[in-house]
């Protein structure tokens, strides 16, 4: 309530936002959401056997903060009769959106002060509306973790003096950020750089701010001894993994330029654009900006780094509304000379293809959208029913259910593209372009596709249609059944 009127507005709609994202925005968006955090929890609530984890769990370089408050949230669920998988995840899903919520409410009254006021409505929009803001927001990953307590670390250094107890609050939140995605580490020696070279920031300070840091880091070493129940130091595990290389651990590698041709294409070519220009324009007219220090050694890093994903720069993400409003400032009296129908048609532009962002993370399941397909599985299955899967072996486990989502007593076979079809299946996962060329008998009748219909079109425009089609899930309907 201690929000201008506007700002209270935006924000209510914000929390119905990311709410309904947390809602819909079911399964994983990469693998080691669910495999290094949920399939831990499962391990250790004895749910799991341990050879059924990822070969992240022997070379200990896992982190057991994330697996640590799923196993208590799954406990704390279970005891008020919550216990089927799909509310579990949502559950945490949803302590996202809350956290990521309050981190950027919380930088937006610290750094509004930085525009003049009739930004200050374009901002808030900004902050909680980018398209691709809410699906980040309620990633229970560790991209996800990392960005919204690195928010929180800038919060804290900005209204240094203002705040009681801001120095321990920064560093603490700077070690959660580092013990759930380490590299983020980069980011926040670059923050204390900033601190001490540009904003002069007395040595104590950071020093009060490196102990707490410090106390966070061996927090979650203890944990990570609890949680593995044996000596263990994943951080350092991590860093010499990053340095050594195992040799039976293979990453495809891409070249140094490979991010910004990504960028502009995964956050949708017009804003992807704006967000290079914005950081571009940062750079040259305020190279001593905090963003520009907490941005270019990142970007640097992992360009010089031969494995690249998308999701390692999303610890920057909640950071594009900030740069993005700054670059406006910026150029605001030389876009004022431009013809008024250029700014307008921009603008519509933009906002369109903003809106068919949002309409579609809101709407639609993350990652292959398997678990959409769990749930229509877990209404019709019995145990003892065979659920075929037509992909290749080699990557079935893009699409088979984890043991977190799949319907209890049933048993999976893989059928690779072009062999037949064993008789005794019960209910058959293929894409759903193979469809035709499945053989009449046994007759398939879809039950339920991974993507709404509505929003395939959308998602395969966003995918530039390289991706695969949209898997469905099929009852074997068998003579005399």
């Amino acid at each position: 309530m201690s929000l201008p009127r506007f700002h209270r507005t935006v924000f209510i709609g914000a929390c119905l936002l990311y709410f309904t994202t947390a809602w819909f925005s079911t399964g994983y968006h990469s693998a080691d959401e669910h495999f290094q955090i949920i399939a831990f929890a499962q391990w250790k609530l004895g749910e799991l056997p341990a050879e059924h984890l990822p070969w992240e769990f022997a070379a200990g370089i896992r982190s057991s903060l994330q697996p640590w408050i799923a196993t208590v949230m799954f406990k704390a669920a279970a005891l008020v009769g919550l216990d089927d998988p799909f509310t579990r995840a949502f559950l945490l899903r949803l302590l996202t959106a809350m956290l990521a919520l309050l981190a950027m409410r919380g930088l937006l009254q610290a750094t509004m002060g930085e525009h003049r006021e009739r930004l200050d409505k374009a901002y808030i929009l900004l902050a909680y509306g980018l398209w691709f803001l809410p699906f980040l927001a309620v990633r229970y990953s560790s991209e996800g973790w990392s960005a919204v307590f690195l928010v929180f670390t800038v919060t804290a250094l900005l209204r240094s003096g203002k705040q009681p107890g801001w120095m321990w609050q920064a560093g603490v939140c700077a070690g959660v950020a580092i013990l759930c995605r380490p590299a983020t580490a980069l980011i926040v020696l670059s923050l204390l750089a900033w601190m001490r070279l540009v904003g002069k920031g007395p040595v104590r300070r950071i020093a009060t701010i490196i102990m707490a840091l410090t106390a966070t880091l061996i927090a979650g070493a203890l944990l990570d001894v609890l949680f593995y129940a044996r000596p263990i130091l994943t951080l350092g595990h991590y860093i010499a993994l990053g340095f050594g290389a195992d040799p039976a651990v293979q990453f495809d590698t891409l070249p140094w330029w490979y991010y910004p041709p990504w960028i502009i294409k995964y956050a949708i070519p017009p804003i992807g654009a704006l967000m290079l220009l914005a950081f571009g324009v940062l750079l040259i007219h305020r190279p001593r900006h905090l963003l520009v220090w907490m941005m270019l050694p990142f970007l640097i890093a992992h360009s010089i780094l031969s494995h690249k994903e998308v999701r390692f720069l999303y610890p920057l993400a909640p950071l594009a509304p900030w740069l993005l409003i700054e670059a406006w400032s910026i150029l605001a009296g030389p876009l004022v000379r431009l013809p008024r129908w250029v700014l307008n048609a921009s603008t519509v532009v933009v906002m369109i293809a903003n809106l068919l962002g949002l309409a579609m993370v809101v709407s639609t399941p993350a990652g292959e959208g398997r678990v959409r397909l769990a749930m229509a599985l877990l209404k019709s299955t019995r145990p003892g029913d065979r659920i075929g899967y037509v992909v290749e072996p080699a990557t079935a486990w893009r699409i088979t259910l984890p043991a977190f989502y799949a319907p209890p007593g049933t048993q999976e076979v893989i059928i690779g593209p072009g062999d037949p079809l064993p008789q005794d299946l019960d209910f058959l996962i293929a894409p759903e372009d193979l469809y035709p060329s499945l053989p009449p008998d046994p007759h398939l009748v879809p039950i339920r596709r991974s993507q709404p219909s509505w929003s395939d079109r959308l998602m395969r425009v966003y995918t530039w249609d390289e991706g695969p089609a949209p898997w469905m899930v099929y009852k074997v309907e068998k003579a005399g059944r």
